[in-house]
This record gives structure tokens, sequence and C-alpha cells, in this order.
């Protein structure tokens, strides 16, 4: 049995979000992916999610506001973003827990996910 977090994975861009889905996938975490916030949220409300890994840059809703309210659903849910914007220091005051620089080192993210 896997008992690895299940991983809902949040990007607008559908190559990025198959790539980043493929590569947890084949390190044996099973994954959602959503193309919006929105879409992540209805998710987020209905099925078993541990971490969310979400771009920063996203219309409507960003990674920042996305955070927040997927907290409120999930009060224990890990969230890391993705992000060729934004870093570490522009997620103070957010639910963020860890900042991924893009290009993103998919080793860096699993071993985010392996620790406790």
């Amino acid at each position: 049995m896997n008992n690895r977090p299940a991983v809902l994975i949040v990007d607008d861009d559908a190559s990025l979000r198959a790539m980043l889905s493929l590569s947890l996938k084949r390190a044996g975490y099973p994954t959602l992916a959503a193309a919006s916030g929105a879409e992540a949220l209805a998710l987020l409300a209905t099925r078993p999610i541990d971490c969310l890994v979400t771009d920063g840059r996203m219309d409507p809703m960003d990674g920042f506001e996305l955070s927040r309210r997927a907290k409120t659903l999930r009060p224990g849910l890990r969230i890391a973003m993705v992000s060729a914007v934004f870093t570490a220091s522009d997620s103070g005051g957010s639910p963020i827990d860890r900042v991924f620089e893009k290009p993103l080192a998919v080793s860096s993210l699993v071993a985010w996910l392996q620790q406790a």
C-alpha cells in the first residue's frame, strides 16, 4: 500500500501540469491536476488531498489567493508554490510552506514531499 501523500498540481500551463504530474506519479505519488484555482478548490472540497503544488502567476486567481482559500478548506494542507516570478520572501503572510523557483528540479519537490 502506498502511504505517500496525495498531491494536487495546479498550473494554467497544460504542458507543465502534465510534466509535473507524470514526474510525481513516477516517483510514487498519487496526483490530481487542475488548470485553475477554482478547479483546484472544487477538488479540495471533494477529494482526499494532502499537498498542493501551485503555480504562482495564474488568472483570475493567483497561487497566493488559492493557497489562502485552500488552507481555509483544509487547515492541515501542505502548500508549495512553483514560480519563475515569486520567491520565498514574496510568500510572507501567506500559508505557502515552500517556494520553488522555475525551472523546477523535480527531485527538490520530491524531497520536500518526503518530509513529515
